[in-house]
């Protein structure tokens, strides 16, 4: 989205009526997309910095650029992503020596009381440099705050120390510092869900949401981890996209996406799409779609640089560089499989890569087992180095995958590790048209591409009978294929597209017809136990013609069903759900024998 170029000179009463939606500059103000944002930051540079020189004139100190006292901005205008509706986060920075007390009270009326009266959201506060250190020392929040401060007028030589002094500080306590992040992640988590998964998220404080993605800028400021691998700026700027739209939406300061707004938000967010976005980018599900995939990708990158970063402390003897015939020795790596060793707690390529197209498999495998993640640049090049597998499948590609799918719930971290880095669009293309497919549903709590990956997670902790454990978990892993938005058999649909996958993985005719059979009945058990009398020995008889007579389809359908309950959430495996659904697969035997 193309804005008229901000003009020169502007005012804050000019800033107030361009937010009131008023005046030449409301254009600029409420732009949409990057281009909105860096307007809307213009301008309040610009205002701001000409309230300054009022102010100053106002105590006596014309022209506004005394020495010693300086007007900063943090939040979302130190970084340069205000929204039309943010708070103003505002911080005034002297030296201890400067002016005394009641002179810098009047500063402080002639600054805020403006800004107040104009409607504006303030969050402000005047400190020494000394008080900044020590506030930095002691809030989390307010030390994250101030790693963005932003020069807007006064002293600029000041606005530098104090930057570089509340950097200096932080990496000096980053050993406390990154346990309080971590800690603080994990609350916001436990009370506001993830962004990814939420059909109402608040697009702030949700995992992955926008508090993350200035967590992680504060991680990377320590020095301890390098900046994430991967497309983290432009989800940060989707889900900023989307704010801004909310904004101009409900004319609120708001960050809760709730359902009664998302139509509206998501045709404003087209608005603000690339040339040639398809009319589906209008769409509400298009749009939580387009936050699962920036929500997964924030909370990837922080959480793979904060376990670095926390890595990267000095808690544990650092080995000298070995030197052999005066050449510097790469560090020796602990051999975990073939072609893929230890090194600092995370997995890395041991060998050559693009002689192996199993590789990505078996590292896969070894994460899940041993419990090491995944090194995020050999997870990237698990998907750009090693060759693809041929069609058909060998039976060490087959054996690799069972082994990783039958490692229950660590395949989940596993798994997104690999999705994040395009292993899993290389592994299966099937896989794109349900990745972040969100579902709206209140019974599920998942996109259907992680639900399907919860459900195997499920299935490892669950008896399948005389059924055979790889083939149920592999038909697990693609359960809901089909599940397309307008698909109204999606388990229909779904086995007509897991049938050429499950060849193409090399398995024999009998198993891709049983696995596909599962796909296609995966929602008839729990059918028919919740809409028949189990007690009838007709609801057996149906549920036996429905699986050809095949007591190992019923044992596996049992345990699938179960999964798939499970990973839904609490609110579809009930205990009542269970014992119907237990109670009719066990008729159903009863009926074959």
């Amino acid at each position: 989205m193309v804005l008229p170029e901000v003009p020169h000179g502007v005012a804050v009463r000019d800033l107030g009526a361009a937010r009131a939606g008023e005046g030449p500059l409301a254009a600029q103000w409420w732009g949409l997309g990057r281009a909105g944002r860096e307007a809307r930051t213009e301008l309040a540079k610009q205002a701001l910095a000409a309230l300054w020189a009022q102010a100053m004139d106002a105590v006596g100190a014309p022209g506004g650029g005394a020495e010693g006292i300086t007007l900063g901005a943090v939040g979302s205008l130190g970084r340069g992503d205000l929204g039309p509706l943010s708070d103003l986060d505002l911080v005034v920075v002297y030296n201890d020596s400067f002016w005394d007390e009641s002179t810098r009270e009047a500063l402080a009326r002639a600054l805020w009381y403006p800004l107040w009266d104009l409607g504006f959201d303030l969050d402000q506060s005047m400190r020494s440099l000394a008080e900044c250190r020590k506030i930095a020392s002691q809030d989390v929040p307010a030390a994250t705050g101030l790693l963005s401060l932003r020069y807007l007028a006064g002293d600029e030589d000041l606005a530098g120390r104090a930057a570089s002094a509340v950097l200096t500080d932080w990496r000096s306590a980053a050993r406390r510092r990154l346990t309080e992040l971590a800690e603080s992640v994990v609350e916001r988590e436990d009370k506001f869900g993830d962004l990814a998964y939420r059909l109402e998220p608040d697009l702030k404080e949700a995992r992955g949401g926008l508090r993350d993605a200035v967590t992680l800028q504060a991680v990377v400021a320590t020095w301890l981890a390098d900046r994430p691998h991967g497309d983290v700026d432009a989800a940060w700027d989707y889900v900023l996209d989307v704010r801004d739209a909310l904004h101009t939406t409900t004319r609120r300061s708001t960050h809760q996406l709730v359902m009664a707004d998302h139509d509206a938000t998501a045709a404003l967010v087209a608005q603000s799409s690339p040339p040639g976005a398809t009319k589906q980018a209008r769409d509400a599900d298009f749009m939580l779609s387009g936050l699962a995939a920036a929500g997964r990708t924030v909370t990837y990158a922080l959480d793979t640089t904060l376990r670095r970063a926390i890595g990267a402390l000095p808690t544990r003897k650092i080995l000298p560089p070995v030197f052999v015939r005066g050449e510097r020795r790469p560090p020796r790596l602990t051999p975990i499989v073939q072609g893929i060793g230890e090194l600092n707690g995370e997995l890395v390529f041991n060998g050559a890569p693009q002689t192996d197209p199993v590789l990505p498999l078996r590292a896969a495998r070894a994460a899940a087992t041993t419990g090491l993640p995944l090194e995020p640049l050999t997870a990237i090049q698990l998907a750009t180095r090693c060759p693809a597998l041929p069609d058909p499948w060998p039976a060490e590609a087959r054996e690799e995958l069972a082994g990783f799918l039958g490692a229950g719930r660590a395949i989940v971290d596993v798994w997104e590790a690999l999705d994040q880095a395009g292993v899993i669009l290389r592994l299966w293309p099937e896989w794109q048209p349900v990745r972040n497919q969100i579902q709206r549903n209140p019974l599920h709590r998942h996109t259907v591409d992680r639900h399907q990956v919860e459900a195997v997670a499920e299935l490892a902790s669950i008896q399948v009978g005389q059924a055979n454990r790889e083939l149920v978990q592999t038909a697990a892993l693609f359960h809901d294929l089909g599940k397309r938005p307008l698909e109204r058999d999606h388990p229909g649909y779904g086995a007509r597209l897991a049938g050429p996958l499950f060849e193409r993985l090399g398995y024999p005719a009998a198993d891709v017809a049983y696995m596909v059979a599962l796909v296609r009945h995966h929602l008839t058990l729990a059918d028919l136990a919740t809409t028949r009398d189990v007690a009838d020995p007709a609801t057996a008889e149906a549920l036996v013609v429905a699986l050809d007579g095949s007591r190992t389809l019923i044992d596996g359908l049992e345990a699938l069903t179960e999964a798939d309950a499970r990973a839904a959430g609490p609110k579809a495996w009930t205990t009542w759900r269970a014992s119907l659904v237990h109670a009719l697969a066990a008729a159903a035997r009863q009926f074959l024998a």
